[in-house]
């Protein structure tokens, strides 16, 4: 290990001396102004033109320059930027925003997407009047700043970029080459030959293709320490990370147009005002967007955040760099974040968004109770991240809304994968939230959302829903398959008699079975535990007519899977593998009956439990009784109000059974047309249609249209059936009346 750190040294050492070469010569040709400095300012535009390919997820080698090549340009692009790197020294305010869409702008962007102007709003104002360019052109910082952040797309980020890949790659290949990987693919290709039996020659053939398998990985491992080498260089990722910070501030002055130079201190104390008025806490800034912002290179952000993603995962999981960025200020990337994750017109693309909550995620700074980080694989606990979170005022207050609106806006990603994308970007947006809803202040934020932005909440609230029932539903249908597996394997000699081909698809089914079941019950652990804390606090939208129902018959459905008479076929030999916890899901299942049982002041919930036709059992309430008391999993004060829940709901349906026998058949008219439920509290649609209210705006959580026509529709155009519901309501009279019971 010594000699390799040695080695690694001193290429580094050697690397700097050519970048302090070339950084010299360039300086001093700058130096002479005029014409010799336009000249190389022209160069360094026209290398990154002529190397724009890079720029591409692949690089095709004959017509781009080197890897080598590209980074040592953003490095003395790097270098030459430093005397305007200090936000402090307010030197950015120099650096013109509009040069990007300039006539005299020295750099090809014409295909870079942009990060808030759609492609025919680039076609239309993507280039400035001439009329608005400025008399006396732009200054070397401008320039120096937008190419710098050219080079460093095209150079040191791609590289960093693809190093990520190779670490990909590596991993993908241990994951084939676990112990006993040469066998298997022996039998394989064997299994392909007519007869099972190949003859020398394709023997030989075979164990070339295994040859080269280990070559391929070695050339992996290869190409990653050549990255890493250069790349996890302490003074180029502290000199990266300088450039960054100030790309951060000046994103902001942009931003705001001119409002905030301070990197969000200004915006802080706003949103603190904002918070303190009791009213929900909205972006700052104007919308739309300057075109001065919205025309931005996308690049200038995801190079960022790639960077900050690859310095907080490989430079600080690497011992020998670890520290290389402990001294380094986050607070103008943290405003930064706060203020455009919930920003859809500023950052149209979700997914980058989604990356700013990545980058939060790596910053978490851990449990004071676990300092050493034993109980999470060794990341402790870490002050100065606390700090980072707890104090800063903009997070404080504009954090818990900008994550929550991500969490709505994912849905409608728009990516090849979003359907499963939304997921794992919820779920990291879940860890996030567990943290700061221990922090008074950011729970308090989350409080005042709830009660002042009520529409929004309820469709917050509405998607956890869905993914949890999602989530959930697809774990507990793959276990059984799991368990049968099992079963079928464990007899080895009835198992091996079995076709060879028969039993290989089958393992590789099982193992991309247990791998999704895994990742699904991960999520879904999240969602659930979500739904437990926020119910706590948070209970009244849970609780509203669009929602009861739909939480109850979700509760009653898994709890029938944990507790009913089914529950041993989701038993399996390994549940810790798989991430199978039923003791945990269920205590979290009842924690949520609870929190609703104990906010429920009308009976709306308990009346919604008795009502689900489909899954409320009586037995199994009083099962999951005494599994909560023989398990340990609760008090015996939260078991005794569960059974104080099970008896209530056991009265409400006893008396809903009885009063529909009384109502005895609903005349159409008054039934629901999509449900086929009595309406209680019927609503006109624009459309002439007729549905109940808490149905039709169930529907509208996810679906803003007209359910009978598909035009859209939104709550506020719903009319109540003031007529109808008189008539609903005497012939309910009538009936109870006729029953004896008025």
């Amino acid at each position: 290990a010594g000699e390799v750190e040695a080695s690694i040294s001193a290429l580094r050492a050697n690397g700097t001396t050519i970048v302090d070469g070339l950084y010299a010569a360039t300086y001093a040709m700058l130096r002479h102004g005029g014409e010799c400095r336009d000249a190389v300012v022209a160069w360094m535009s026209r290398y990154c033109d002529a190397n724009k390919g890079r720029g591409k997820m692949q690089i095709r080698e004959l017509e781009c320059g080197s890897h080598g090549g590209a980074a040592n340009l953003s490095s003395v692009a790097l270098r030459l930027a430093q005397p305007f790197l200090n936000p402090g020294s307010g030197k950015f305010t120099k650096i013109d925003p509009n040069y990007v869409r300039s006539r005299k702008c020295r750099l090809d962007l014409s295909d870079e997407t942009r990060v808030a102007a759609q492609h025919d709003v680039v076609e239309s104002a993507g280039t400035m009047p001439e009329s608005e360019e400025p008399a006396d052109g732009y200054g070397f910082i401008c320039e120096c700043f937008h190419i710098a952040a050219r080079a460093m797309h095209l150079g040191y980020v791609k590289c960093v970029n693809e190093q990520v890949s190779v670490y990909q790659e590596i991993g993908r290949r241990q994951e084939h080459m676990r112990p006993g990987w040469e066998e298997e693919t022996r039998a394989h290709m064997a299994s392909s030959v007519p007869g099972g039996a190949p003859n020398e020659f394709q023997r030989t053939q075979m164990e070339r293709q295994i040859e080269q398998i280990r070559k391929e990985m070695e050339d992996c491992k290869t190409s990653f320490a050549m990255f890493q080498t250069v790349l996890d260089d302490p003074k180029a990722v502290i000199e990266t990370m300088q450039f960054y910070r100030l790309t951060a501030t000046w994103l902001i002055w942009v931003a705001t147009q001119g409002k905030d130079a301070s990197g969000g201190n200004a915006l802080g104390r706003e949103i603190i005002a904002m918070g303190e008025s009791g009213a929900a806490v909205k972006s700052p800034l104007a919308t739309p967007p300057p075109p001065s912002f919205a025309l931005l290179p996308e690049y200038l952000f995801e190079d960022m955040v790639d960077f900050l993603l690859y310095a907080y995962r490989f430079v600080q999981g690497n011992p020998a760099t670890r520290h290389a960025l402990d001294g380094e200020r986050l607070d103008e990337f943290m405003s930064l974040f706060v203020l455009l994750l919930g920003s859809p017109e500023y950052v149209k693309n979700p997914y980058l968004r989604a990356k700013f909550v990545e980058i939060l995620m790596t910053w978490l700074p851990g449990d004071p109770d676990d300092p050493d980080g034993m109980n999470r694989g060794g990341r402790g606990w870490n002050p100065r991240m606390a700090d980072l979170f707890e104090g800063h005022p903009l997070a404080l207050n504009g954090l818990i809304p900008a994550l929550l609106r991500l969490y709505v806006d994912i849905e409608f990603g728009g990516g090849a994968n979003q359907f499963y994308d939304k997921f794992n970007i919820r779920n990291q947006i879940g860890h996030l939230c567990h943290y700061l809803w221990r922090v008074d202040s950011y729970k308090r934020s989350w409080q005042t959302l709830a009660e002042a932005d009520v529409p929004f909440y309820i469709r917050f609230v509405n998607m956890l829903v869905n993914d949890a029932i999602f989530l959930l539903d697809e774990s507990l249908k793959a276990l059984p398959e799991v368990r049968q597996f099992e079963q079928d394997t464990e007899n080895q000699l009835e198992w091996a008699q079995r076709p060879a081909r028969e039993r290989r698809e089958r393992e590789t089914a099982n193992r991309q079975n247990e791998r999704n079941l895994r990742n699904e019950l991960t999520l879904a652990r999240g969602h659930v535990r979500m739904m437990g804390y926020t119910s706590r606090e948070i209970a009244a939208p849970f609780l509203l007519p669009e929602m009861v129902e739909r939480i109850a018959a979700m509760l009653n459905y898994f709890l029938l899977y944990l507790a009913g008479p089914e529950r041993r076929k989701l038993k399996v030999k390994d549940p810790e593998k798989l991430g199978w916890n039923p003791k945990e899901l269920l205590s979290m299942i009842t924690e949520i009956y609870l929190n609703l049982f104990n906010a429920d002041k009308d009976g709306v919930f308990v009346a919604a439990i008795a009502a689900d036709g489909r899954s409320y059992k009586d037995e199994v309430f009083v099962e999951t009784s005494n599994v909560l008391r023989q398990l340990g999993l609760k008090s015996n004060h939260d078991i005794s109000r569960f059974d104080e829940l099970a008896e209530r709901v056991r009265l409400v349906a006893a008396q809903a059974e009885e009063e529909e026998a009384d109502l005895g058949e609903i005349p159409d008219e008054f039934l629901d047309p999509v449900m086929y439920t009595l309406m209680t509290d019927p609503i006109k649609l624009p459309s002439g249609g007729t549905m109940d209210r808490s149905n039709i705006l169930r529907h509208l959580l996810t679906d803003e249209t007209d359910p009978f026509t598909r035009q859209p529709l939104k709550a506020e155009d719903l009319v109540p059936d003031a007529e109808l519901k008189a008539k609903i309501d005497a012939w309910i009279a009538e009936r109870k009346s006729a029953a004896g019971k008025a």
